[in-house]
């Protein structure tokens, strides 16, 4: 009873004196969802609530995700008290030595062979529950190892609420970190194993998740599909990062060897994924390039998510056409340059490609070799010249369209004037890409803007317009299918100190000219208010529509459901 009662004190005594943090987002919404194919309406009803706890005691920290909800935005309905708790972790330092028990959210380098995070807005997380140590005797070495199981969930339809694909993961890393004057240098080793469930192929390849996307060009044994699968990857890891004049470069590879997914034969694949990143000042420029080339067939990536190496906007419209990049087969570039020029003008250009590598088996051409085994051709190869012909992507090339490319032209131009109370900004951004699940090829071009005025009263008014054009054809026949327009409207206005108002507008026109010039018009409008409360607390209340569509984070995609007629309540605290 004596030592109880002294843990109890110890205890209260840990938490008076230690440093607490909480952070509190409670989300509710109730109106319908319309569904886009068939128009049916269906309620759409949430309560989302999040706390985070992050305690600090001399060398210790602690934190927890404590969460409600009934239902949440995205995922199962978390209301039992056996399952509140659903991220956590205990983590302890020094100046030598950092031990991490729990969740494990972390990324070594650029992400090649390991990045696990949460990302609750598109219910992504492949993290793992176990031990993460790093180990620093001396300024010049650092030990680092990983360790822990995980259950990865993911969506068969990108409009589902709850994920109905679930793998096991494991994952054992070691690495060693080496700092020098010749640059910064990591080697690691890593173990991963992932668990496919009886019949996962025949629910992948109805589905329409990237995972399916992958699978359809890869060619299976029949006899195996159907059976439980276990893909072990063994990888070698190296990365080197420095300094040379005005640029830092970055280089960082990875060389794996495991058994085919959904397969069973004794033959191990062979693959990689390289990563090479330049940046810099030149002539007063700033300049950027990043090369990116992932080869791993007949692999579903889940611990590893490497860079997209393609244009991120914050464009509400852009955003919406993201390409959905295949970590496990794809090779890209992508060029940024930036810099400031006369009246207080600066300008950025972006160009960023990407297509699958010329390996793709071909299902519509066979052979035999010398020995009578059937085997499939591949489809022949293409260069990215072929992304700047006179007459732009030729997608009536079915070699061509095998690689699934994809090209993002970017320009902007923005200024601020009248002592920084003016601000402008215009951009133009073209989008090439096939689509593999429509089959079709789209061609989008979009005009984002921004405006900001502001006064002496400190209060501002800002203008966000954005239009863009879509329209679709059929790669084979090149025949237009579809044209698609665009426009996105938001007007807020900030008084200092207490908050915003905002109007929002989005309309949408689609033509479909295989069905006599059909035309379909959709309108969604909304009023969101947002009150300061205090410095740290924040509500916001939307009374309207909202349109769905594709929400992208670190090159993961997920649709975003539509709202409709309905109110949206968000608060958050910090305390």
């Amino acid at each position: 009873m004596l030592m109880s009662k002294l843990k109890f004190i110890v205890f209260f005594l840990g938490i008076i004196y230690a440093n607490i943090n909480l952070n509190f987002e409670s989300q509710y919404g109730n109106g319908y969802n319309v569904n886009d194919q068939t128009q049916d309406t269906t309620s759409y009803y949430y309560f989302e609530n999040l706390l985070d706890i992050n305690v600090n005691y001399r060398n210790l920290n602690l934190y927890t995700q404590l969460e409600y909800s009934n239902p949440p935005v995205y995922g199962e309905q978390t209301i039992s008290s056996k399952n509140v708790a659903n991220s956590y972790f205990v983590e302890y330092f020094n100046d030598f030595l950092m031990l991490k028990w729990g969740n494990i959210q972390t990324i070594n380098n650029y992400g090649l062979d390991i990045n696990m995070f949460q990302d609750q807005s598109i219910d992504f997380d492949n993290r793992i529950k176990g031990i993460e140590l790093r180990y620093l005797p001396n300024d010049v070495v650092e030990f680092n190892y990983i360790s822990g199981n995980g259950i990865f969930g993911t969506k068969s339809k990108g409009d589902l609420r709850v994920n109905d694909l679930n793998f096991d993961h494991k994952l054992d890393s070691y690495g060693i970190n080496i700092y020098s004057d010749f640059g910064e240098f990591s080697i690691s080793s890593s173990s991963k194993k992932t668990f496919y469930d009886e019949g996962i192929y025949n629910t992948l390849s109805n589905s329409d998740t990237r995972f399916a996307i992958d699978l359809q060009d890869y060619i299976f044994d029949p006899n195996y599909v159907n059976e439980n699968s276990e893909v072990e990857l063994n990888a070698i890891n190296f990365s080197y990062s420095n300094t040379l004049g005005n640029f830092d470069i970055y280089i960082e590879n990875s060389n794996n060897i495991y058994n085919k997914v959904l397969r069973k034969d004794d033959k191990d694949e062979e693959g990689y994924l390289r990563y090479f990143a330049l940046s810099g000042d030149i002539y007063g420029m700033s300049l950027s390039y990043e090369f990116k080339d992932y080869y791993m067939l007949y692999y579903m990536p889940i611990i590893s998510n490497p860079p997209t190496v393609f244009f991120e906007s914050s464009s509400v419209l852009i955003s919406r056409i993201q390409h959905n990049i295949n970590f496990s087969d794809e090779i890209g570039h992508q060029l940024e340059l930036s810099f400031n020029g006369k009246y207080n003008l600066s300008y950025l250009f972006n160009l960023s490609m990407g297509m699958k590598h010329s390996g793709v088996r071909n299902p519509n051409s066979f052979d035999f070799d010398e020995d009578f085994n059937f085997f499939y051709n591949d489809y022949e190869s293409v260069s990215f010249s072929d992304f700047f012909g006179s007459d732009g992507m030729d997608y009536t090339d079915e070699d061509f369209i095998a690689h699934k490319p994809f090209r993002n032209i970017y320009a902007e131009i923005s200024r601020w004037n009248n002592n920084n109370s003016l601000y402008s900004k215009v951009g133009y951004h073209s989008h090439y890409s096939y689509d593999a699940n429509s089959d079709k090829v789209y061609q989008t071009y979009t005009i984002p803007t921004q405006f900001v005025v502001g006064f002496k009263s400190k209060n501002s008014l800002t203008t966000y317009f954005e239009y863009q054009y879509t329209k679709n054809f059929d790669p084979f026949t090149f025949e237009e299918k579809e044209f698609l327009a665009y426009k996105h409207l938001a007007l807020s206005y900030y008084i200092n100190k207490i908050g915003s108002i905002t109007y929002l507008r989005d309309e949408e026109n689609i033509t479909f000219l295989a069905n006599n010039n059909f035309n379909k018009d959709n309108v969604w409008e909304g009023i969101e208010l947002s009150l300061k409360i205090s410095s740290t607390m924040q509500l916001s209340i939307f009374q309207g529509s909202q349109k769905g569509g594709l929400v992208c984070a670190n090159g993961v995609c997920a649709v975003q459901p539509s709202f409709e007629d309905g109110t949206k309540i968000t608060f958050r605290a910090l305390f």
